[in-house]
């Protein structure tokens, strides 16, 4: 069974609309926002109900970061991440994040499951969805300024930025599970104007997207 991991109930709404079902193969959990919440409510869950979950998915918006000429994504366009990243976790600099002394930390970096990630590119192929693979971080703080997303995308070369991905990735490493993330852009990493953003339409996208995904991984 897949376990379906959304930071709110706005973002998991569109997927249950899109794939009505008794969901016997597959559950969903809303941990609420950002690393802390996640990373109890998902291990919580998982405690309680862990043997019923093969495989996690985690689905959401993210802020794409803006790159110089190519590498970056859209908006509403549809990200997979390659590498989760804690983006903010060490000495934070204006012009950069000193990672904390390796001896006193886990680790701040988790490749995902590649299987999982060629599945779900050949299923999108299927079905005529281009998606996007890069690397995602992971922010205690959402980055409401131009300066702080070209820092960011200067240190990591990565996509875009969410506050659960991480937390989630550190969880089902801990427990053994594979991890696919999806996110669809809702805004780009820039001076903060959210009349610019596409909260819905993204939230929207993700949901279908993800119902497609669901139902062609389940049915391999």
């Amino acid at each position: 069974m897949f376990l379906v991991v959304c930071a709110t109930e706005f973002e998991l709404q569109p997927l249950l609309d899109a794939y009505p079902s008794d969901r016997k193969e597959w559950a969903t959990l809303v941990t609420g926002v950002g690393m802390v919440e996640t990373a109890l409510c998902l291990t919580r869950f998982l405690e309680q109900q862990g043997e019923r979950i093969h495989g996690v998915l985690n689905i959401g918006v993210g802020g794409a970061y803006i790159h110089e000429g190519k590498g970056g994504a859209g908006l509403l366009e549809i990200c997979l991440a390659v590498e989760e990243i804690f983006g903010d976790f060490g000495l934070c600099h204006p012009d950069r994040i000193e990672p904390l002394a390796e001896h006193i930390v886990y680790r701040s970096h988790y490749l995902l499951d590649s299987s999982l990630l060629e599945q779900a590119a050949t299923i999108f192929k299927k079905n005529g969805l281009s998606v996007t693979r890069g690397k995602f971080v992971t922010v205690c703080g959402v980055s409401a300024t131009a300066s702080r997303g070209t820092m960011l995308v200067k240190q990591y070369d990565a996509l875009c930025e969410n506050m659960e991905g991480a937390a989630v990735a550190r969880v089902c490493e801990a427990y053994g599970l594979p991890l696919l993330e999806m996110r669809t852009i809702s805004n780009f990493v820039e001076d903060r104007d959210c009349n610019r953003w596409k909260l819905s339409e993204a939230c929207e996208q993700a949901g279908k997207a993800a119902a497609i995904l669901l139902k062609g991984l389940i049915n391999e």
